[in-house]
């Protein structure tokens, strides 16, 4: 979500914190077969936990799922049309969800000023390899009248107006690792230093706990010849004599004319697979998002966008809203969606995703201030491309 985007009038906005009552298991649409170990990722993608949470306000309505399915696989219908056909509330089709972060909180809190929250770190961070201070080097636009060697035969996209990512340190440098606090994260955005202590190490939030199954015959009822594989779970940090904990946060959108307390009743979700759940928590209010908000100045006129939840463009690792007035931007890799869609009793699409923490440098200020970089409405429903809005100095200006 953007910070300063304006939500609909009418709608309320639920902070959710979502404490694992175990460990928990989320995959990417990358292959899982034998011999194979399946890695889960460090956190829920955003249409995992928005099937979790649609999945509980339905049952919370005693909704028939079988009924569901058949009216969607059947007849065709969709996801709004069968609620209706069922009699059942057609807000649910139009619930959003923002998320998840990683926060840190304390064990008995639930309120939000005791709730620290962790953004992925921006991909145009770096450190210096050989410093002990990890002190922290910010990649920026080049100034276009210069120019890099090959930069112009290597570029594949056919706007003449992109430029390489580039700083001014002569030693060796490389991608910045874990995660930023929201100190952190505001000083990135407003173009200040970022201070090495807002850094947090992935292995302070959570570890991964690898286990080992097998196969079985459905005939002899042994384990299947050759069949064997390792499975990877994630495990939130929990420090006890600290009285902290590590949990997940996330928003919820509930539309106009739903009930404001249409998610008090529901006390556990089921997220990601092996049937693993989380508690919920609702929060008092949820997040102050204005106050990571930087907005252009005098001495920073130029707009950037770093992604806080990943998200699939229909023009790759570009979102479609930034064509024409994109700059520069550091994208590292991509994330494999997939799924299983349980209405249409078949998989989902395949789909390639920039991670969280993709940075886009735009000539001047966004337009509209979208609410979501998603392409389309429901991925924005639930919660693909969210992010924030920050400022950089141009070396273009300085001319």
């Amino acid at each position: 979500m953007n910070a300063t985007a304006t939500i609909a009038a009418g709608t309320t906005t639920v902070g959710l914190l979502l404490e694992p009552l175990d460990l928990l298991f989320f995959r990417d649409g990358r292959p899982f077969g034998t011999s194979s170990r399946g890695e889960s990722l460090t956190a829920a993608l955003p249409q995992t936990l928005a099937g979790a949470v649609w999945t509980a306000l339905l049952d919370s309505h005693q909704c028939s799922f079988h009924e569901l399915a058949g009216r969607v696989r059947g007849n065709g219908d969709s996801f709004p049309q069968a609620l209706e056909a069922m009699g059942l509330p057609s807000w649910i089709a139009e619930t959003r969800v923002r998320g998840p972060w990683f926060a840190r909180v304390p064990l008995k809190s639930v309120s939000t000023r005791d709730a620290e929250l962790l953004f992925p770190m921006p991909s145009s961070l770096h450190q210096l390899k050989k410093e002990k201070s990890k002190r922290l080097v910010r990649l920026k636009p080049l100034a276009s009248r210069e120019s890099l060697p090959g930069w112009e035969r290597t570029r594949k996209i056919g706007d003449s107006r992109l430029r390489p990512l580039w700083h001014r340190e002569t030693a060796a440098t490389e991608p910045a690792k874990g995660f930023l606090t929201a100190a952190g994260m505001r000083a990135f955005l407003a173009d200040e230093d970022v201070p090495a202590d807002t850094c947090v190490d992935a292995e302070d939030l959570f570890a991964f706990d690898h286990r080992t199954g097998i196969g079985i015959d459905p005939l002899a009822l042994s384990a299947a010849e050759s069949l064997i594989y390792t499975a990877s779970f994630l495990s939130l940090r929990r420090d006890l004599a600290g009285d902290c904990q590590v949990v997940l946060y996330c928003e919820t959108v509930l539309p106009e004319g739903s009930p404001p307390d249409a998610l008090d009743a529901i006390r556990t979700l089921s997220l990601g697979g092996e049937g693993r759940r989380a508690s919920i928590r609702r929060l008092d209010a949820p997040l102050d998002w204005g106050s990571l908000d930087c907005r252009p100045s005098p001495s920073r006129r130029n707009v950037l966008a770093v992604l806080t939840t990943p998200c699939a463009f229909q023009a790759g690792w570009m979102p479609g809203v930034f064509s024409g007035r994109l700059l520069a931007a550091a994208v590292a890799g991509s994330v494999a969606v997939s799924g299983w869609d349980l209405a249409r009793g078949g998989p989902k699409p395949s789909r390639f995703a920039a991670p969280a923490g993709s940075v886009y440098y735009l000539d001047g200020d966004l337009e509209n201030e979208p609410l979501s970089l998603a392409d389309e409405e429901l991925d924005l429903r639930q919660g693909w491309g969210c992010y924030l809005r920050g400022v950089w100095n141009d070396d273009d200006d300085r001319r």
